[in-house]
């Protein structure tokens, strides 16, 4: 049985990474798993992250006009000709979030068990997100099977027969997961601009993609504005804008951030560090994100959206002690005073310090939650469990499984 995983980028971001995942990890004897990168097209990168920003209820423009539309559904189009020509013999087809979604019906049509999975949403539906899936679910079309991280992210549209839930995970095995040596350790904490910070000096942490919705600069504003400054160091780390090519955002998300940085008080500004990873060079990508999650005394999250939130998931697997936003997928990774600690509104500023300073303040209940958090991140949101859930899944769509036509498309 071969699977094909389908998605718009080769790396980075947690979509990549659980793909890396599955393709690396998930064969069996009867199983072979599969990726195929759909081609980029830099035309499209606003209207998909428009799309994008809808599904999380967030009002970024209006819904696509009808050229966007036809170079929408033509691009899907393109897509599915070039996926047939990579794979004469495709099998089981699993796309992944809106850029692939026009695919859909047309492998269908073909003859294809089709899934398709959104990693995003909201858990407070809005009129823009009901008229974004309204728009989007033309693209259901053959009744694909609908794939969501949580029921609380399943849109009114979706028919209950069609909808599968399977909630992200993170690989313990992989190179940003697993411990690193001293040599190693150090290395990376150099890179990201922490040489000669004494082991027991506090550290906040923040990794996140430059986009409004992880609201980097809220991070540093609250950090900037409370006592924070004088009791810990604030670090903020996401990729390179320069090797996010399908985010159009993302360099001018880092320069809002980078201006306040430099506009702050010399005393503030000196304890905070923002690294920027290069995607393109993994290995090196990896020892920074997972030396800081180490180092960190405290990670933080505060996003206004969040779809689930895999470094968050990182961060409790390592056993650091997590602050965030009460949204999404961290509201339902995290249970408040238990597993971390959860902030009802995003925009609140001085209230996400205190939660913070709490966790200062009182390394015995950090500890505690630390240490819960963990055992709850491993258990429910690792590798293994998402692997078997996929499986089940493609024995399911395995039944539905018909000749595709000769051609490819019909």
């Amino acid at each position: 049985m071969d699977i094909w995983h389908v998605n718009s980028t080769a790396r980075g971001g947690g979509v990549a990474e659980i793909l890396t995942m599955l393709v690396s990890r998930a064969d069996t004897g009867e199983i072979r798993h599969h990726r195929f990168v759909t081609p980029s097209d830099p035309s499209l990168f606003n209207l998909t992250k428009r799309l994008h920003h809808r599904l999380h209820g967030r009002n970024a423009g209006p819904l696509p006009t009808a050229a966007e539309d036809r170079a929408y559904t033509a691009y899907g189009h393109r897509c599915a000709q070039a996926f047939f020509a990579a794979t004469p013999e495709p099998g089981i087809v699993v796309l992944h979030d809106p850029q692939t979604l026009p695919m859909a019906p047309l492998l269908a049509a073909a003859g294809l068990p089709v899934a398709w999975r959104c990693h995003i949403g909201t858990a407070a539906p809005n009129t823009v997100s009901r008229e974004t899936w309204h728009y989007l679910r033309r693209f259901w079309t053959g009744h694909p099977v609908l794939i969501f991280s949580d029921p609380l992210l399943v849109p009114a549209e979706a028919q209950p027969e069609t909808v599968r839930i399977i909630p992200p995970s993170i690989d313990l095995t992989a190179p940003k997961n697993t411990p690193l040596g001293p040599a190693a350790t150090a290395d990376a904490l150099r890179d990201a601009g922490l040489a000669g910070v004494p082991d027991d000096e506090p550290v906040i942490l923040q990794v996140a993609r430059w986009d409004p919705l992880k609201d980097m600069t809220g991070v540093l504003r609250a950090y900037a504005e409370s006592a924070l400054p004088s009791r810990a160091r604030l670090v903020l780390c996401g990729p390179s804008p320069a090797g996010i090519v399908d985010d159009p955002e993302a360099a001018d998300v880092f320069a809002e951030v980078r201006l306040l940085h430099q506009q702050l008080p010399p005393g503030i500004r000196n304890r905070v560090h923002l690294t920027c990873p290069d995607l393109g060079d993994e290995a090196r990508n990896a020892s920074t994100v997972n030396a800081l999650q180490r180092r960190a005394t405290v990670v933080v999250q505060k996003s206004r959206e969040e779809g689930f939130g895999l470094t968050v998931t990182e961060a409790m697997a390592k056993g650091r002690p997590v602050v965030a936003s009460r949204v999404g997928g961290l509201a339902r990774q995290i249970e408040h005073g238990r597993t971390g600690l959860l902030l009802d509104d995003p925009d609140d500023l001085p209230g996400f310090a205190d939660l913070i300073g709490r966790l200062l303040d009182q390394p015995r209940q950090a500890a505690a939650l630390a240490t819960a958090g963990q055992a709850h991140a491993v258990r429910h949101y690792t590798s293994d469990r998402e692997i078997r859930d996929h499986h089940r899944l493609y024995a399911e769509l395995a039944a539905t499984t018909r000749p595709a036509t000769p051609a490819g498309l019909p």
